[in-house]
């Protein structure tokens, strides 16, 4: 099973800076998005140097017995997930 996100739930900087280097399979979806794998090795998924909008997401990804995240730029809004502007140059939360 795919959980389908939208890329509001992921920070500016972390879609730049994070998703590029992210230490599980992860890969781009086309020009918008990613596919993440809900990688279950927690010593790596809670790590510090995860963002925290990555870790809440593989929650509820595990929560709902998802293997992957499917992150897209018309993907769904999950209220228990916070959102961030991606209209802004700090990506700071809405």
């Amino acid at each position: 099973m795919m959980l389908a996100l939208s890329t509001a739930h992921m920070s500016p900087g972390t879609a730049a800076d994070w998703m590029p280097e992210c230490p599980w399979a992860c890969f781009a979806k086309g020009e918008w998005g990613w596919f993440m794998y809900v990688c279950d090795d927690v010593g790596i998924t809670e790590a510090a140097s995860v963002p925290l909008e990555i870790r809440s997401a593989l929650h509820v990804a595990r929560k709902l017995r998802c293997q992957w995240i499917m992150w897209d730029c018309d993907g769904p809004i999950v209220a228990d997930l916070p959102e961030y502007d991606w209209g802004t140059a700090s990506g700071s939360l809405s």
